[in-house]
C-alpha cells in the first residue's frame, strides 16, 4: 500500500529534469549523425568505385541503427516526461490536503491516509456536541477518501510509470546492442537480388510486411530508399523512412547535388510541416518520378483512426506553396469533425485522419505572366485529362494503401478534390474497387470524368447512393465548366450543399465562399467556412445526422443567379 510518507519522499519533478537532460542529449547525438551523413555526402561526390559502395552502405546501415535509438531514446524522455508530470500533479493535490486542509480543520492524518476527527467536548449541551462531532466526523470521512484516493492514484501510476520506461529501455537496448536486429530473411535477400519483388497490392504488401524484421526492413529501405512510399505499409514506418529520406535529400539538395538541387524550396516546405506538430506523418515523398515534387502528409494517424479523408488539390498546386497550408486547412478539418463527433450520441470518442495529398504533376500557370510558355503549357494542360490520367492510378492505390493498412480493416474512407484535383479524384475512383472509399466530397469541379449522362455517375465511382457531394460557391465559373463531363453540382446524385454564411448546428457563426478558391480556407475569425464545415460532418460520417449538414442549391440555380447579377452589374 502507498503511504504519506512515501509519496512525500518522492521527487516526480525530478522525472520531468531528466527528460529535459536526455531530450538534450540525444538531440547532440543527432546532430553528430547528420554532421557524418553530409561529410559522407561530401566524400561521394569525389569518391566512386567498390570501396565508396561499401563505405555508403556502411554510413546508411549506422544511420538507420541510429535512428533506431534516437526513436528509444525519445520514448525513454517521454515516458519520464508524461508519467512525471502526471505523479507531480498527483503529490501536489495530496500534501495540499494533508499539510494544510486538513491540519486547518483541526484533523490529525496517519501516513495510511485515515483522517481523525477532533474530539467535540460534550459539557452541558450534549445535543449540539453529538451533531457537531457527527458534522465534523463526516468530514473526517471525506477527507479521507480524498487522501485514499490520490494515494492509490499514485501507487497505481508509479506501476505504470515503471513498465512504460521499462518497455522504452528495452526497446533502447535492442537498438543499441543489436541495430540490425539479426541476419536478412531469405525472402528479403531474394527481393533485394532481383529474384523476386515485393507484392505490388496494398493488402498482400500490408501482410508480408507484418512478417519482417526490423533487420528486414531496413535492408528493404537501403536498397530502395522510396519504400516508404509503398501503399500498404503501415504509416508509422512510412513516416520513418520518408523523414530519413527528407534528411538526405536536404543535406544533397543544401550541397547542391544537381538531381535535388531544384527541389530545395520543396523540401524544405515538407520539413517546416511535418517539423511544427509531432502529430503529422509524411506519408509520401518523391522528387524523381514527376516533373514536380509529390507528397503527403497526414495529421493524425490514418492507421489508427475512424475516419480518414483524402484531399488532392488542382491547378497551380506545388508542393512548395501548399503543403503546409493544406495541413493546416487538414488539421482544422480534423478538429472540426472530431468535435462533432463528441457532439454525437454514439459517436464519441472517434477519431479523424486527415491527409493533404500533392501526389501528381498539377497543371501550373504563371501568375506573374499568363503569356509565358508555362501559362501556355499549364493552360493546355488544364483542359485536357493527361495529367489526371496519369495521377489516377497512383492516388486509386494511395486509397487502397489507407484500407490495407488501417487496424480496422475499413475505416470510413472519404475522397475530397478540388477543381482539376476532383477530376483526378473522379477518375482514381473508377479504378478503385468498391467498398474501399466510403463518400466522396467534391467542390469547384469541372467534372469527375463520368461522362454527359446524369443517372449513371455513382455507378462509374463505385460510390453507394447518397454518399456523393458537391459544393458550389457563387463566382466560380470553373463549377460550370462541365469540361470533363457534368460538373457534380448538375447532377441529382450528388447532394448539393451550402456555402453560404450561416450559423451551422454547432453554433458557429461561420463565413460563406465565393470564387474558385474559398471552399477550404478559413474565415477572417479563424473557423472553417461554411463549405469547410460541411466538408468536415462529411469526412466525420455524420453526413445522415439530421440538421448536421447544410444543404444548397444545384449549379444550375446558383449559375444562373451569378449570371443575372453579371448582367446586371453591365446595365448598370
Amino acid at each position: 500500500m502507498t503511504t504519506i510518507s512515501h509519496v512525500r519522499g518522492c521527487q516526480p519533478s525530478s522525472m520531468l529534469d531528466y527528460a529535459t537532460s536526455l531530450l538534450a542529449s540525444n538531440s547532440s547525438f543527432t546532430d553528430q549523425i547528420h554532421r557524418m551523413d553530409r561529410a559522407v555526402d561530401a566524400a561521394m561526390d569525389k569518391w566512386q568505385g567498390e570501396a565508396a559502395a561499401a563505405a555508403s552502405a556502411r554510413s546508411l546501415s549506422d544511420t538507420l541503427a541510429a535512428s533506431h535509438i534516437d526513436t528509444a531514446v525519445i520514448a525513454i524522455a517521454e515516458a519520464h516526461a508524461s508519467h512525471g508530470g502526471v505523479l507531480d500533479g498527483i503529490r501536489t493535490s495530496l500534501l495540499a490536503i494533508v499539510d494544510l486542509e486538513a491540519p486547518g480543520a483541526g484533523m490529525t492524518v496517519s501516513d495510511d491516509g485515515a483522517v481523525t476527527a477532533p474530539t467535540v467536548p460534550i459539557g452541558g449541551a450534549v445535543v449540539i456536541a453529538a451533531l457537531l462531532q457527527s458534522r465534523l466526523d463526516r468530514q473526517a470521512d471525506d477527507i479521507e477518501v480524498r487522501i485514499k484516493a490520490l494515494l492509490a492514484q499514485f501507487g497505481d501510476g508509479e506501476l505504470r510509470a515503471a513498465q512504460a520506461i521499462r518497455a522504452a529501455q528495452q526497446q533502447l537496448d535492442v537498438a543499441s546492442n543489436s541495430p540490425q536486429d539479426g541476419a536478412i530473411s531469405p525472402v528479403v535477400s531474394d527481393i533485394i537480388s532481383g529474384t523476386t519483388s515485393l507484392p505490388s497490392d496494398p493488402a498482400q504488401l500490408h501482410e508480408m510486411w507484418s512478417t519482417l524484421s526490423p533487420a528486414d526492413k531496413d535492408a528493404l529501405f537501403a536498397h530502395d530508399n522510396y519504400i516508404g512510399n509503398r501503399d500498404g505499409l503501415p504509416v508509422v514506418d512510412r513516416d520513418h523512412y520518408n523523414r530519413i529520406k527528407l534528411d538526405d535529400e536536404m543535406s544533397r539538395a543544401q550541397a547542391c547535388d544537381p538531381t535535388v538541387s531544384d527541389r530545395l524550396v520543396d523540401l524544405q516546405a515538407v520539413r517546416d510541416t511535418i517539423e511544427k506538430d509531432p502529430n503529422r506523418m509524411l506519408m509520401l515523398l518523391d522528387t524523381q518520378s514527376g516533373a514536380q515534387t509529390h507528397a503527403a502528409v497526414a495529421v493524425g494517424n490514418p492507421d489508427t483512426a475512424d475516419h480518414v479523408s483524402v484531399t488532392t488539390p488542382g491547378l497551380n498546386t506545388t508542393v512548395g506553396g501548399a503543403i503546409g497550408a493544406m495541413t493546416e486547412e487538414g488539421e482544422q478539418m480534423k478538429m472540426t469533425a472530431e468535435q462533432q463527433l463528441d457532439d454525437t450520441v454514439d459517436h464519441a470518442g472517434e477519431t479523424v485522419a486527415t491527409i493533404a495529398w500533392i501526389g501528381y504533376d498539377a497543371p501550373q500557370l504563371d501568375k506573374d505572366d499568363y503569356f509565358s510558355e508555362e501559362s501556355a503549357t499549364g493552360l493546355i494542360q488544364v483542359a485536357q485529362p493527361w495529367n489526371a490520367q496519369a495521377a489516377a492510378p497512383n492516388l486509386s492505390h494511395f486509397y487502397e494503401g489507407i484500407d490495407a493498412s488501417n487496424y480496422d480493416g475499413d475505416p470510413h474512407l472519404t475522397a475530397v478534390g478540388h477543381s482539376y484535383g476532383s477530376f483526378t479524384t473522379g477518375l482514381a475512383l473508377q479504378e478503385t474497387p468498391e467498398g474501399i472509399v466510403d463518400d466522396v466530397m467534391v467542390y469547384g469541379s469541372p467534372g469527375l470524368g463520368t461522362g454527359h449522362d446524369f443517372d449513371s455517375s455513382l455507378d462509374k465511382l463505385n460510390i453507394a447512393p447518397g454518399h456523393a457531394y458537391e459544393m458550389t460557391a457563387h463566382d466560380d465559373p470553373v463549377a460550370h465548366m462541365n469540361r470533363f463531363g457534368w460538373s457534380p453540382g448538375y447532377m441529382s446524385e450528388f447532394t448539393h450543399l451550402d456555402t453560404d454564411a450561416t450559423t451551422t448546428a454547432d453554433g458557429v457563426a461561420r463565413q460563406g465562399a465565393t470564387g474558385h478558391s474559398d471552399y477550404p480556407r478559413l474565415g477572417d475569425n479563424n473557423e472553417l467556412r461554411t463549405s469547410g464545415y460541411n466538408t468536415a460532418v462529411v469526412i466525420a460520417g455524420l453526413a445522415d445526422v439530421p440538421g448536421l449538414l447544410v444543404t444548397g442549391d444545384p449549379a444550375l440555380k446558383t449559375g444562373g443567379i451569378d449570371i443575372l447579377d453579371g448582367l446586371m452589374d453591365l446595365t448598370r
